[in-house]
């Protein structure tokens, strides 16, 4: 394949929708979703739409008894697999709902253009649509980093998991052949509104000094986004009888661990030290730069990422933005950063500073698209998408020709477990 072919592909795989499918092990269903990642807007939650595939429909014809659910669990994982003896897994959920998907109570409705696609495509005899909507207040999706090369447990965190399967039951244990699990995450998305500008001023006497050191330091902005600079203005008068010698910026992740007790873990993930020479009666006003990025923090266990889904790379964790009157136990772990300032002067004493700010992602493009209800079918050529799907759950990426935006990507999904492995 040439240069300007993969420079199509990649073109054509851009402007195509990505949806994820999943088959139990024993064929009998499959799932489907277009994303894996769900935006908190901090006043509502992006809901989670997808569509359930009976592949073999004479089986519940015969087996009248047995029923398929959906269920979307929150859960915090505190200790690694291996450690759990006797019954005692080191986890807790959070937050658990549950549905029956097939047979159908009352009305199935989509609420996504991908549904709506979907079911055209699959046919709606045997595709049933079904969607959660998620509560304000539940957690995000955040990993605590394990130590480097680490692949024999689940790393510690917050993960959400969509799993549909057969049962007479909703409460019944299912055979584990007849499940279908795909994890998902939970992201947040700050409000598009910028906060004041994070500021303070502070003064410090020092022994035999008459008159104190007088520092002045803010933000350009409150809300970042990953990857992005830090910009820090800081004004200084110095009207003391020492010289400011040294000034370090560093960022600070502080992750508060929300389960059975409060349990607080700081994290440097960027500092820069810069050499300063402001004698007596001085004045300076600069600008200094900093970017916490995780690059730079690959080595750092414990460290808070955000959700994670098999070898996907992610970012720092995102602040947290709950409202007033979430529970705090039920955020699992609660992320914020700082800006801390210390100045340093002669005859050993310093100045320190903090300053809060918000890391958070920007609302993504393809947002307002894939989330509008599905609009009522009037195009004669809808259902000419040649959609080849994989039914023996081959794992590869299939671009499906269409005309205009019904253009689909299907992206099967690389972490399902093969009969192989589940036996083993």
């Amino acid at each position: 394949m040439t240069s300007s072919d993969k420079k199509d592909e990649k073109k054509n795989q851009k402007d195509g929708t990505r949806v994820f499918k999943k088959m139990c092990l024993d064929g009998k269903i499959s799932t489907y979703i277009g994303t894996r990642e769900f935006v908190d807007h901090v006043g509502h939650i992006d809901p989670i739409a997808a569509v359930l595939l009976i592949h073999e429909m004479d089986w519940f014809t015969e087996n009248k008894e047995y029923k398929v659910y959906a269920e979307i669990t929150a859960t915090f994982r505190y200790g690694r697999d291996d450690l759990d003896v006797l019954g005692i897994n080191f986890k807790k959920d959070l937050y658990t709902d549950a549905m029956q998907v097939y047979p159908v109570k009352g009305v199935a409705s989509c609420t996504t253009k991908i549904q709506e696609k979907l079911l055209k495509k699959l046919g709606a005899e045997r595709a049933f649509p079904f969607t959660f909507d998620l509560p304000a207040g539940i957690p995000s999706s955040v990993t605590l980093q394990p130590v480097k090369n680490d692949t024999s447990s689940k790393p510690c965190g917050v993960e959400y998991c969509l799993k549909t399967y057969i049962a007479k039951d909703m409460h019944e244990p299912p055979d584990r052949k007849q499940v279908v699990d795909l994890l998902i995450k939970k992201i947040t998305h700050a409000p598009d509104t910028q906060a004041p500008q994070p500021y303070i001023e502070s003064a410090k006497n020092f022994m035999m000094s008459p008159n104190p050191l007088h520092v002045e330091a803010r933000l350009d902005k409150e809300r970042y986004i990953h990857g992005e600079p830090i910009y820090v203005h800081i004004t200084m008068g110095n009207q003391s009888t020492r010289a400011v010698k040294k000034l370090r910026l560093s960022v600070k992740q502080v992750a508060n661990i929300c389960l059975f007790s409060n349990a607080i873990y700081k994290c440097t993930v960027a500092s820069v030290e810069h050499d300063l020479n402001v004698q007596p009666s001085q004045t300076i006003a600069q600008t200094f730069s900093i970017r916490p990025l995780l690059e730079d923090n690959r080595d750092k266990r414990g460290l808070a990422l955000d959700g994670q889904i098999k070898s996907e790379d992610t970012n720092l964790a995102s602040s947290t933005i709950a409202l007033p009157i979430a529970n705090r136990e039920a955020l699992g772990i609660v992320v914020k950063y700082i800006v801390k300032i210390e100045l340093f002067v002669s005859m050993g004493g310093e100045l320190k500073l903090e300053l809060p700010f918000t890391l958070s992602h920007p609302i993504p493009e393809h947002y307002e698209e894939d989330m509008e209800p599905p609009p009522q079918p009037t195009d004669a050529n809808a259902d000419n998408i040649n959609l080849e799907l994989d039914e023996t759950g081959a794992y590869n990426n299939t671009l499906l020709s269409a005309q205009a935006d019904d253009q689909l990507l299907i992206d099967f999904e690389s972490d399902a477990l093969t009969s192989k492995e589940t036996d083993a």
